[in-house]
């Protein structure tokens, strides 16, 4: 009966966390939205400057058009890029709360996918081996429990660290097969945390491989977003 009450208490907690980050990730989105909104209306006002500008430079511009003035006007380009950058980061202070949160907690996302990455496949081996050694089997019930904590704390985080991103196919697969994960895992850890003596069994074995070899999917597609499709070449 205590078993019981506390495997509800967790899951309503569960199911509590879920909703505040879902909450939070509609926050994220409004928030994302309207910064970009100021950033496009803050462009459209300074282009006829820049226009202006431009325009005013392009006879002396013509005149100075040799190598060297070129390799200048690069390596001043450079420079100017590498301090809008450092401009960018040091204008984050002057970013809402929420927003710079949702910014942090995203690149959280790198750090935390690697639990359910270790702990699904360890879980796998476990469970296949402790089928004749019994021996092995004593940590499957950690492994996929744990697995199904920080999936979908991954999962969500990936969501947030992706929100800033230009839209891609890739990205789309990489999020929604995330989502599977996590959903996935979660089921799985509700499964092994009630029914631990079917933690060897031929339906959690399945399980383990469908995740484990949809996390291989989910590496390549994040190496994919980060490196190009040709990163794996020999």
């Amino acid at each position: 009966m205590n078993s019981k009450r506390l495997v509800q208490r967790a899951a309503r907690a569960w199911l509590a966390l879920m909703l505040m980050l879902g909450v939070g990730l509609t926050g994220a989105a409004f928030a994302h939205k309207h910064g970009k909104h100021g950033e496009e209306h803050h462009a459209e006002q300074t282009s006829p400057m820049q226009t202006s500008s431009t325009g005013s430079q392009g006879a002396s511009g013509s005149a100075s058009s040799s190598s060297p003035s070129a390799s200048a006007s690069e390596l001043h380009e450079a420079d100017h890029g590498m301090m809008g950058d450092m401009d960018m980061e040091a204008d984050r202070s002057k970013l809402p709360f929420f927003e710079r949160l949702y910014e942090w907690l995203g690149r959280l996302h790198p750090v935390i996918v690697h639990f359910p990455i270790a702990f699904f496949p360890a879980a796998l081996l476990t469970a296949v081996v402790g089928r004749r050694r019994p021996a092995f089997a004593a940590p499957v019930q950690f492994l996929v429990i744990a697995g199904g904590v920080f999936a979908p704390i991954a999962a969500m985080a990936g969501w947030l660290a992706g929100m800033t991103a230009d839209p891609d196919p890739i990205l789309t697969y990489h999020r929604w097969l995330g989502v599977a994960v996590g959903v996935g895992g979660a089921a799985l850890g509700v499964w092994a945390w009630r029914r631990p003596f079917e933690d060897r069994g031929a339906g959690m074995i399945l399980g383990l491989a469908a995740i484990t070899a949809a996390i291989a999917i989910q590496g390549f597609l994040g190496a994919t977003i980060t490196h190009g499709w040709d990163h794996l070449m020999f």
